[in-house]
Order: C-alpha cells, then sequence, then structure tokens
C-alpha cells in the first residue's frame, strides 16, 4: 500500500499468450499478422465487446496482474483511510454533541441552584425584616400600653378632684 503503483505499461492483454514471439517476428520481418491467425481459435474464449483477456502466459500478463493487484492495494488502502477519517469525524461529532448537552445540563443546574439561593438569600432576609417589624410592634405595643395607661390615669385624676376623691 506504501509502495507506489508502477507506470501503467501498454497493455499486453490485447497480444495472445502463444503469439508474442510470432508477433514480433512478424512485424520485424515487415509481414502482418492478425490476432485471430496466431492464436487457436479453440483454446481462447472469445472476449467481450470493449474487453480484451488478460493472459498471464507472458511478462506482459503478469505485469497487469501486478499493477491491477498494487492499483487494488492503493484503492483499498484509500478507503481504509476514508473509513478512518469519517470515523474520525463521527467520534468528534458525537463528542461534540456529548459536550454541549452536558454543559446545558450543567448550565442549567447552576441555574437552578442561583435561582435557589437567590430564594434562600430572599427569604433570609424576609424573616430578618419579619423578625424587625415583631419587634417595632412589640416595642409600640409596650409603648402604646404605656401611653394608655398614662391617658387613663390622668384622665381619672382630673375626673376626681371634680368630683369626689376616692
Amino acid at each position: 500500500a506504501g509502495a507506489a503503483a508502477p507506470a501503467p505499461a501498454a497493455p499486453a492483454a490485447a497480444v495472445p499468450a502463444a503469439a508474442p514471439a510470432q508477433s514480433q517476428a512478424a512485424s520485424s520481418a515487415g509481414a502482418v499478422v492478425s490476432e485471430s491467425s496466431a492464436a487457436p481459435a479453440a483454446s481462447a474464449p472469445a472476449p467481450e465487446v470493449g474487453r480484451a483477456p488478460v493472459l498471464l502466459n507472458g511478462p506482459g500478463g503478469w505485469s497487469n496482474v501486478t499493477r491491477f493487484t498494487a492499483l487494488a492495494m492503493a484503492k483499498l488502502a484509500a478507503q481504509e483511510r476514508k473509513v478512518k477519517q469519517h470515523g474520525a469525524v463521527a467520534m468528534r461529532r458525537a463528542l461534540r454533541r456529548v459536550q454541549q448537552r452536558l454543559l446545558a445540563e450543567s448550565m442549567a443546574g447552576l441555574r437552578r441552584h442561583a435561582n435557589v439561593a437567590l430564594v434562600e438569600a430572599s427569604r433570609g432576609q424576609a424573616e430578618e425584616m419579619m423578625q424587625r417589624l415583631h419587634h417595632l410592634v412589640d416595642s409600640f405595643d409596650v409603648e402604646v400600653d404605656a401611653m394608655v395607661e398614662n391617658i387613663l390615669t390622668t384622665t381619672f385624676e382630673d375626673l376626681a378632684p371634680a368630683g369626689t376623691k376616692t
């Protein structure tokens, strides 16, 4: 996977395995030899339209297999890298969602505790104010009671000289 794929050679699949020596000799002699006359018709299956058969009997055939294997391994390595990267991206997204959810929950908890603390502080202040008010009312009652008693005493004293003394 780490080695670079060899440079693509001319497709050797077009040349039948039994014919490399014959076709080279014929082309060097200047004679034209067709592929159908160089290869026996009964031993090789007819190639599909647009596809040439892969022949392994010559060095060109094995180089095709080697090149194909190297290309396949390179594609496999690229797919593995892509899968790893996509997995890492998916993991990062999932972790980001978890962090955001935890952050939202902790912020809600802080707000809830802040409200509880605020309520507790307000309750403490309200209780303190109520105690002050009770103390003020109690002291007012004592002062009023004393004033009422003084007023009644002076009123009775003023009424008593006009009438008989008791």
